[in-house]
């Protein structure tokens, strides 16, 4: 069974991410790990007995809040608990704590929720800007605004280096949940010109979960970020997956330099962020 490390800091924002955890493991079979970090106090006390209890009495009042909390999201869901645990851990670093967490125990995905705004900062939430930055896990990044629906599409954003190992991977996740992948490209002007019934052919052959192949031209006026957008409105996948590439961080890569763009397709759209093998 896979495992998904879900986290959560206890606020509304973050209840986003837990519904979105939930909804995927009513389709797949999967285990749910659901994860805050804290940072306990320590009492001003030289004795170390006292020192270790006041430590247990914080963990354990965590951990009840926690289980409280997911509780909840259960019940407003409507939703039978399928297999789930709940862990809190002292750590001063939540993004190490949920990194090192998540490589230790072996998890196929995070789940984090964003925190919304206009800004691109305050979209990803400086927790979450980091672990898409540093994990070589893959992420789910769920909008704040998300509302549960079933999944019903994945909508793979390919610059098509490296396609198959990295379609293989998307496949695999479409084939577990059942449902159909479309993949979209970007094209520069000036690249080779590619014929998309062509690749549509091929690459069912190999791939039956994917549906439809969309070949699309990149404005040099206009950001990635405002292009996929517009392609996922048109669209209305239920996710959008793509790799990133190791040397280049998660802000760069999708939206360029400016850190004040308005990405109004993170607000709607959960997003499977995978990193992009090396070569």
């Amino acid at each position: 069974m896979q495992k998904i490390l879900v986290t959560t800091d206890f606020s509304n924002a973050s209840k986003a991410g837990l519904r979105f955890a939930i909804q995927l493991a009513s389709q797949i079979d999967v285990e749910l790990v659901f994860f805050h970090c804290f940072q306990a106090l320590i009492p001003m006390t030289i004795n170390s007995g006292r020192i270790e209890n006041a430590l247990q009495q914080q963990n354990q009042l965590n951990l009840k809040k926690l289980e409280g909390f997911v509780a909840k999201i259960y019940k407003s869901m409507s939703v039978q608990a399928g297999p789930y645990k709940c862990v809190v851990l002292d750590y001063l670093s939540p993004e190490s704590a949920i990194l090192e967490y998540a490589r230790n125990h072996e998890f196929q995905y995070i789940c984090m929720s964003t925190r919304g705004a206009s800004s691109i900062q305050k979209i990803i939430g400086t927790h979450t800007g980091s672990i898409l930055q540093r994990s070589s896990t893959p992420v789910w990044v769920v909008p704040h605004t998300y509302r549960v629906r079933p999944i019903q599409k994945i909508l793979y954003s390919s610059d098509l280096e490296n396609f198959n190992p990295e379609m293989e991977q998307v496949a695999a996740l479409a084939a577990d949940l059942k449902v159909k992948t479309d993949v979209g490209h970007f094209y520069f002007p000036g690249e080779i010109s590619l014929d998309r019934e062509s690749l549509l052919q091929m690459w069912r052959i190999k791939y039956p979960q994917l549906d439809q192949v969309y070949l699309e031209p990149y404005n040099l006026n206009s950001s990635f970020s405002a292009q996929l957008d517009a392609l996922a409105k048109k669209k209305k996948p239920s996710i959008i997956a793509f790799f990133t590439h190791t040397k280049k961080t998660w802000f760069d890569k999708l939206f360029g330099p400016s850190v004040s763009e308005s990405v109004s397709f993170v607000t709607k759209v959960p997003m499977l962020v995978f990193r992009k093998r090396p070569g």
